[in-house]
């Protein structure tokens, strides 16, 4: 008598959808100074999401903007000792959880010739949508070059979700 064997094989799991701005929440936080000193400064940047569970680019743009709603001439540069890599891999992102970066800058006139950008507002760039915090901020950078921060990818932040 012939045996049957049957396998069964589990389907792959769709892949998850972007995550729509709609959807997060970006908030800051300064650490209660912990980014300060030695004339740097910076925050931490979070995005919550407040819907279902969805991917999110690991390295969004961000912007600085003045009170004058400008974008101020500061660019992104990786941070020291962080190899460019190959790209990033998105980061999933469960619904009522969170990612976080950290955004640094240079924030005294350390430089021989040094000149400043004043920043009130941070925009992270998701697909064509922004999402906008808060931040008042000086950046310094040498004079005839751009102004600069660092900003780390984003990371999956473990813990329960917020109700």
């Amino acid at each position: 008598m012939p045996i049957l064997i049957v396998l069964m094989l589990a389907a792959p799991p769709l892949p998850l959808p972007p995550c729509r701005v709609a959807r997060l929440q970006v908030s800051l936080d300064g650490r209660g100074g912990d980014f300060n000193g030695m004339s740097h400064s910076g925050t931490k940047l979070s995005i919550r999401n407040i819907g279902p569970d969805c991917m999110l680019v690991a390295l969004p743009t961000i912007q600085l903007g003045d009170a004058r709603n400008r974008i101020v001439p500061a660019v992104r540069q990786a941070p020291r000792g962080m190899h460019p890599g190959p790209v990033m891999v998105p980061v999933r992102l469960a619904a009522g959880h969170r990612a976080a970066a950290e955004i640094r800058w240079v924030s005294g006139p350390v430089f021989p010739h040094s000149r400043s950008v004043h920043a009130t507002r941070i925009t992270v760039k998701i697909g064509t949508r922004t999402l906008t915090a808060a931040l008042p901020a000086t950046l310094y950078g040498a004079v005839g070059k751009p102004t600069t921060f660092e900003q780390t990818p984003l990371h999956a932040i473990e813990g329960v979700a917020a109700g």
